[in-house]
C-alpha cells in the first residue's frame, strides 16, 4: 500500500469533516517525496470521492446491512474510496481495491469493521455490471422524481438541481451537471505587456506543449498538457497568468481606456487586476483592494512577476463605504465574494460546504458592496459586477434591486444579454455571471 490510500483517506477526512480545501491538501502532498504515479492515484481517488459523494453514499445506503447513520465516518470514507475505485477507475484491479480497503479498516476500525468492508465491497463488485447498467437502480426514480434522480446520480445539492430544472429544463440541467464533474481545461492569459499570444504559443509549441487559442477571449491559450508549466522560464518571466477564460473575459468586458483611473474592489489574487493593467498598456492607475494583508501580499507578488507598474495594492473593506473613493474612478470592477457554485469542476468540496442559507446571506453582502461601489464612479463611469456563481439571488436579484434604487445607473448589454451567464457545459468555462453598469452623465433619467 505504501500508505498511498492512507494519504487519500486523511485528505478526504480533512475535506469532509475539518473544512480543508482539496486543492490545498493536494498541493501540500505534491511537495512531499511522493512519486508521480502515486500522486496521480491520490488525486483520482480524492477528487472522485469528493465529486461523487452523494452517489457513493446512496450505494452504501442501498446495500449496507448496517444503518448508514451508524457507520463511523472513517469506515464510511474507506467505503466511499473503495466503491469509487471499483466503479470509476479502470486501471486498478478489484482485488487490490478490496484488499487495501480491508487493510485500512483493520487499522482505523473497531472489531468487525474489516469484515464489514470486505463483505460490502465484494458484494458490490459481483453486481458491478448489473449496477452500472441500471444506473445503480436509480432509473425508476427518473420518472418519479427527476430532480432527486439527477441530484443523486450526478452528486449535486438538490437546491442546485431544482434551480436549473425550473429555469433551463432537463436537458440543459443534465448537461451542466455532467460538465461540473469533468476536468476543466487548463487556460492561461497572455501578458501582452511582454509578449504576443502568437509568439507565446510558438514558444510553448516548440517546448512540446499542445495549445490552442481560446474561443471567446483574445488573450487566452488552452494548454492540453500543462505539466511542468509553473517551472518554465516563460512563467518565471511573467509571460502569462493561469486564469480561466470566463475570468479573463470580465476584464475584457470592462475594457478600460489607457490613462484611466480604475478601482478593483475585491482584487486578490490579482488576476483580473493584472488583466486590466494589460488592457490599459500599464498606463493610468489601478487601485487594487482587499481586506486581507496576506492577500495584498499575494497581489504584490503576482504583479511583480508580471512586471506591472500601475497597480496600487490597498487594504480596504468593500462592505464599508470609503469617502476617499467618492466620484474618483472612471472604471470599477466588483468581482464580488460569492458562493462559488460556478467552480464545482475545480473545487468540488463547494458542493458540500455551501447551503442555500449561505447564498441568501451572501446576497445581502453583495448588495451592500454594489451600493458602496456605485458611489466611487465618476459620472459617465462604467463598472462590472461579476461573480463565479450562477444563482439569481447573487446576480439578477442584486443587480435589478440596485437599479430600482439607483436611477442614475443603466444596464449595458454584453453580447446581447443584460446579465451574461457562462456555463461549463455550454462555454467550457467556469460558471460566471457578468453585468455591466454605467453611471449617467446627466444624473437621473
Amino acid at each position: 500500500m505504501k500508505n498511498i490510500r492512507k494519504k487519500a483517506l486523511f485528505i478526504i477526512d480533512n475535506v469532509f469533516y475539518k473544512g480543508a480545501f482539496l486543492k490545498e491538501e493536494l498541493e501540500i502532498l505534491k511537495k512531499s517525496d511522493i512519486s508521480k504515479r502515486d500522486y496521480n492515484l491520490v488525486v483520482n481517488i480524492t477528487k472522485g470521492v469528493v465529486q461523487n459523494r452523494t452517489l457513493l453514499d446512496y450505494i452504501i445506503k442501498e446495500h449496507s446491512k448496517v444503518k448508514f447513520k451508524k457507520i463511523h465516518k472513517i469506515i464510511l470514507t474507506i467505503l466511499e474510496m473503495g466503491i469509487y475505485q471499483i466503479f470509476f477507475l479502470d486501471r486498478v484491479p478489484e482485488y487490490s481495491i478490496i484488499n487495501e480497503s480491508v487493510k485500512l479498516a483493520n487499522i482505523f476500525g473497531n472489531r468487525g469493521s474489516a469484515g464489514y468492508v470486505n463483505g460490502l465491497l465484494r458484494n458490490l463488485y459481483r453486481k458491478k455490471d448489473e449496477l452500472l447498467e441500471s444506473k445503480f437502480g436509480l432509473m425508476d426514480l427518473y420518472e418519479e422524481d427527476k430532480s432527486l434522480f439527477l441530484s443523486i446520480y450526478y452528486s449535486h445539492p438538490k437546491y442546485y438541481v431544482d434551480m436549473f430544472l425550473k429555469d433551463k429544463g432537463t436537458e440543459f440541467t443534465e448537461d451542466l451537471l455532467k460538465a461540473n464533474n469533468m476536468e476543466p481545461p487548463f487556460t492561461i492569459r497572455v501578458n501582452t505587456l511582454l509578449i504576443s499570444r502568437e509568439d507565446l504559443r510558438q514558444i510553448l509549441d516548440e517546448k512540446g506543449y499542445k495549445s490552442q487559442d481560446t474561443t471567446m477571449s483574445k488573450f487566452g491559450i488552452v494548454i492540453e498538457n500543462p505539466e511542468g508549466i509553473f517551472e518554465s522560464e516563460e512563467f518565471k518571466k511573467g509571460y502569462f497568468y493561469v486564469q480561466d477564460e470566463a475570468s479573463i473575459l470580465v476584464s475584457e468586458f470592462l475594457n478600460p481606456e489607457e490613462n484611466s483611473k480604475v478601482l478593483d474592489l475585491c482584487s486578490a489574487p490579482g488576476g483580473k487586476t493584472s488583466s486590466l493593467s494589460m488592457i490599459m498598456g500599464s498606463s493610468g492607475e489601478i487601485v487594487a483592494c482587499d481586506i486581507s494583508k496576506s492577500k495584498i501580499s499575494l497581489i504584490k507578488e503576482n504583479i511583480a512577476r508580471l512586471g506591472i507598474k500601475n497597480i496600487i495594492p490597498t487594504i480596504n473593506d468593500a462592505e464599508i463605504y470609503n469617502d476617499d473613493f467618492k466620484d474618483r474612478f472612471d472604471y470599477l470592477l466588483l468581482d464580488a465574494p460569492c458562493s462559488g457554485l460556478g467552480l464545482y469542476r475545480k473545487k468540488p468540496e463547494i458542493k458540500w460546504n455551501r447551503s442555500y442559507e449561505d447564498i441568501q446571506a451572501l446576497s445581502k453582502i453583495q448588495k451592500k458592496m454594489l451600493k458602496n461601489a456605485s458611489k466611487y464612479l465618476k459620472p459617465g463611469g462604467e463598472m462590472i459586477y461579476s461573480t463565479c456563481t450562477l444563482t439569481k439571488e447573487e446576480n439578477e436579484d442584486v443587480v435589478y434591486n440596485f437599479l430600482r434604487e439607483n436611477n442614475e445607473f443603466s444596464l449595458e448589454k454584453i453580447n446581447g444579454e443584460e446579465i451574461l451567464k457562462l456555463y461549463p457545459s455550454k462555454d467550457s468555462t467556469d460558471g460566471f455571471s457578468i453585468a455591466k453598469l454605467k453611471r449617467r452623465t446627466n444624473g437621473i433619467k
